[in-house]
């Protein structure tokens, strides 16, 4: 059996969380929902969800919430939330107990999705969830209920926002893709670059990932910005990717122009 994961919304259907323009359990159990068939779905991931609903108080609620994963056998407990502050406050945070790497991607690639700002990750030793959970746990800020501007972002691209979720996730656990791969065919290698050039210049905004599947986005490129390119590679399917500084990036002619630095 491979590696398994629990992933469960915080707070519950009596206990309430956050409250504001968003209503923390509510869009925290869309999440956890979306997150667990992307993973089990679209991924060859194994796990469980839960949604704790019988608690009247916020200390038995989390012990509830406890007593699942620590019932479950899995490799990674993970807690779904959103925070709460003033109408400025804004941005992804990621907790942890001691998972700092994790988490500082996790925070990272919500950020990226919804286009807001990355808090980090935050030590949080604690916390009943992470204190008390028996395996690597993480506790998700996805934004802030209190924030417009988070809840548009949230509301635009929550797709995004949980597929970058499940893909930190799954490049963590070794989940592949089910989805069919088809190898690049020779008719359509004029899409690409297989070559390697010196440099590229972004023709849009593009990631830089740490992986050549480009699942796990590190940094975002604005339109216009020029990297080095240190080599060529290519992914599972034979797509070429450049390797740039920080990581691999699409070598897709759509979306970058690879150049010699000495004739562009």
């Amino acid at each position: 059996m491979g590696k398994q994961f629990v992933i469960s919304s915080g707070h519950g259907d009596k206990v309430a969380g956050a409250i504001g323009i968003l209503n923390e359990h509510d869009e925290a159990k869309k999440v956890v929902n979306r997150v667990f068939d992307i993973l089990t779905k679209e991924y060859n991931g194994q796990g469980y969800k839960y949604h704790e609903t019988m608690a009247n108080n916020q200390n038995q609620n989390l012990v509830n919430i406890v007593r699942f994963h620590n019932g479950k056998t899995r490799n990674l407990d993970i807690s779904v939330h959103f925070n709460s502050a003033s109408a400025s406050a804004t941005g992804t945070e990621c907790l942890y107990y001691d998972e700092k790497t994790l988490s500082a991607k996790m925070s990272k690639a919500m950020s990226n999705a919804l286009g807001i700002v990355d808090r980090g990750p935050k030590e949080r030793k604690e916390l009943y969830f992470l204190r008390n959970t028996s395996k690597p746990a993480i506790l998700l800020e996805v934004c802030f209920v209190t924030s417009r501007n988070d809840a548009d972002a949230y509301h635009k691209h929550f797709e995004e926002l949980c597929q970058a979720i499940a893909g930190v996730i799954a490049n963590e656990l070794g989940y592949e893709s089910k989805k069919e791969v088809k190898p690049v065919s020779k008719s359509n290698d004029y899409k690409y670059y297989t070559e390697k050039f010196d440099r590229l210049v972004t023709l849009t905004d593009i990631g830089v990932y740490e992986d050549k599947e480009l699942k796990v986005e590190k940094k975002r490129h604005k339109k216009d910005t020029k990297l080095d390119i240190i080599d060529i590679a290519h992914s599972k399917n034979g797509t070429p990717r450049f390797i740039v500084c920080g990581g691999y990036c699409t070598a897709n002619r759509e979306y970058v122009k690879a150049y010699t630095v000495n004739k562009k």
